[in-house]
C-alpha cells in the first residue's frame, strides 16, 4: 500500500475529524511534491532535447535512399557520438515514418541496422 492509498483510505473512512484533516493535508503535500518533480523532469527533458536537436539534424542530413549503418552516419556527419546513440536519436523519426530501419549486411561484421529516408 502506498502513502497515497493509505491517506485516501483514511479520508474515505472518515473515522475521526482530526485524522481526516491530517490525511487531506498529507495528500496536498504529496500532490505538491509530485508537481515539483514533474516540472523539474519536464525542464530537463526540454534542455536535453535542445542539446540533441543539432546532432539529430546533422545525422538526418546524411541519410539518403540507401540504408547506412550508425558508424557510417557518424563518420559522414562528423559528430563525435557513439554508435549506440543513433537508435535513440532516430527513434521518433522511425516511429513517425520519416526514417526507415532495415538490416544491412556488412562484410566482416555480419548484419547491422541501417537507416534510410522513407
Amino acid at each position: 500500500m502506498t502513502n497515497r492509498e493509505f491517506f485516501e483510505a483514511v479520508v474515505n473512512a472518515n473515522v475521526n475529524e482530526e485524522l481526516t484533516e491530517f490525511a487531506k493535508l498529507a495528500l496536498e503535500k504529496l500532490d505538491h511534491t509530485n508537481s515539483l518533480r514533474r516540472d523539474a523532469a519536464a525542464k530537463k527533458a526540454v534542455e536535453k532535447e535542445a542539446e540533441r536537436a543539432p546532432i539529430r539534424e546533422a545525422i538526418v542530413k546524411c541519410l539518403g535512399a540507401e540504408p547506412k549503418t550508425a558508424s557510417t552516419l557518424i563518420a559522414e556527419s562528423g559528430m563525435e557520438i557513439k554508435p549506440q546513440a543513433i537508435p535513440s536519436l532516430l527513434k521518433g523519426l522511425v516511429e513517425a515514418g520519416t526514417v526507415v530501419k532495415s538490416e544491412v549486411k556488412v562484410t566482416g561484421k555480419g548484419k547491422q541496422v541501417g537507416y534510410a529516408l522513407a
